[in-house]
Parts: C-alpha cells; structure tokens; sequence
C-alpha cells in the first residue's frame, strides 16, 4: 500500500513538471487569411484586419493584395506613413497594380508630398485611364498643386465615366468656378 502510494505521488509529481510542448498549426492559406481580414475591417475590427493582412502578406510573398487592403486598412486609421510603405511593398510584388499606385498617390498627398503624389497619380492614370477614382485622385492632386484647369479636366473626365461619383466640396466647387 506504501508502495503504491510513494509510486503514484511520483507519477503525479512528474506528470506535473513535465513540460507540454503545444504545436499551434494555422490551417489558413493567404486567400483566407485576406478574406477574414476583410471581414474584420467590414466590422470595424481594423487591429484584427491589420493582422489578418499581414499575415495574408506573410503566406503569400508574391501576392500584392493582402498589401493594398492592409495600406487601405493603415490609411482608414491615418497611419499615412505605415499606408504608404504598405502600398510600396505592394508594388514591389505588382509593379502595376493602378490601385496601390492611386492610393499611394493618394496617401502622399496627405503627407504634402505633391510631386511624388503627381508622379504616382499619372502612372496610375495611365494603367487605369477609364477608372473614374483614379481620375478624382489626380483632380485632388492637381487641385493642391493650384493647376485649376488640370484637375478640372480630369474631375471632368470622372464625371463622364461615373456620373453619380461622390466628390468632395473643393472638387465640386472647382467645377462651378
């Protein structure tokens, strides 16, 4: 009786200080990863969605769109500067994709950027010649330079694609002037 008493305390003190290896395994692929980082950002979740993009990004490095909707996710939270290196990674993988480079663009007219927001809003005009965003960023980018009939024609242009496109008071007043 003592012995099974002495042997079950040592079973019990060794099953105790057995350290437990736990092995987490993430059965998410990038595509889902992105996925539930959309979801997150649609709930209001931005933290959870920053993750899910990075991680998105992580699993996949060719891909650029975990990168776009992370700079997108970056610039919702007026993290101009994390935005902005998020778009860049993302033309790194996608030297072409219009959407990085107008948001981009956009990103560094909020930083008071104007050239480099000029030089990435007429690159992705050029991608993207019938999106009627990219043509309101480079409205937006012109009307800060103070080159009136430059954004002018291109709030114009906007217009003609996408009638009921939403603008801003300074677009709109620059198109009543």
């Amino acid at each position: 009786m003592r012995f099974c008493l002495i042997a079950t305390l040592m079973v019990v003190m060794v099953g105790c200080s057995m350290p437990r290896i736990i092995v987490l395994n993430d059965p998410l692929d990038a595509a889902q990863h992105n996925d539930l980082g959309v979801s997150y950002e649609a709930r209001g979740d931005l933290d959870l969605a920053v993750r899910s993009y990075e991680r998105a990004a992580e699993l996949d490095r060719q891909w650029a769109v975990p990168l776009v909707n992370l700079g997108n996710t970056l610039a919702e939270q007026q993290d101009w500067q994390g935005a902005a290196r998020a778009y860049q990674r993302a033309l790194q993988r996608d030297p072409v994709d219009p959407v990085a480079l107008n948001n981009l663009a956009w990103v560094l007219l909020q930083q008071g950027d104007l050239d480099q927001s000029l030089a990435q809003a007429r690159q992705a005009q050029l991608l993207a010649p019938e999106n009627p965003l990219v043509l309101e960023t480079l409205a937006e980018v012109h009307l800060a330079r103070g080159e009136y009939a430059e954004a002018r024609d291109a709030v114009a242009a906007a217009l003609e694609l996408s009638p009921e496109l939403p603008l801003d008071d300074d677009l709109q007043n620059l198109l009543h002037d």
